[in-house]
């Protein structure tokens, strides 16, 4: 069976982004109040819901390994996430892991089976769009992060849709 996905960012998409710094423990992690509606109708519609997140603040030692599981946790049990694909390096590691590198987005493809033709990334970075583009995944921008519109101006390679925030999503993908 082939499935259908929908992957997601964290930070800046699913809860708020702290700019210059970490969402630490649950304490931090403020989600957005929409998020649970608007998965909870893509979930509904077949989707897989996965998250796909860079979490360097890991390896920092910045963030506690338990608090980044216990918040996981948390999220895949409260929006019925289907997984979190996780990077706890920094750049300065080069892994294969982290974005925009697609490791973590080509394993999460293999073990749900996904087909990148009927499946979106959202995410909030030049970081995210890379990612999903190097496996031909529609790239919807979302500007409740880390990006801001004019921003996109310098990138090399464009969205395949912007949106304010995730509620917006059923504007693109109904």
């Amino acid at each position: 069976m082939i499935n259908k996905a929908l992957f997601l960012d964290r930070d800046g998409v699913l809860n708020k982004y702290i700019p210059n710094n970490y969402t630490k423990n649950l304490n931090e992690l403020f989600v957005f109040k929409y998020v649970f509606k608007i998965l909870k109708y893509y979930k509904n519609k077949g989707f897989k819901l996965i998250v796909i997140t860079n979490q360097a603040g890991i390896n920092k030692g910045i963030i506690n390994y338990k608090d980044f599981i216990l918040m996981s946790k948390y999220l895949i049990y409260y929006l019925r996430l289907d997984a979190i694909y996780f990077c706890p390096h920094t750049d300065e590691d080069n892994c294969f892991c982290r974005k925009p590198k697609n490791l973590l987005l080509k394993k999460a493809m293999e073990k749900f089976k996904i087909d990148p033709n009927l499946s979106y990334f959202i995410g909030d970075s030049y970081r995210d769009l890379l990612t999903a583009k190097s496996l031909n995944i529609k790239f919807v921008l979302v500007l409740s992060g880390q990006t801001r519109l004019e921003d996109i101006n310098y990138w090399h390679y464009k969205p395949d849709y912007i949106i304010k925030n995730l509620k917006y999503l059923k504007d693109i993908i109904c």
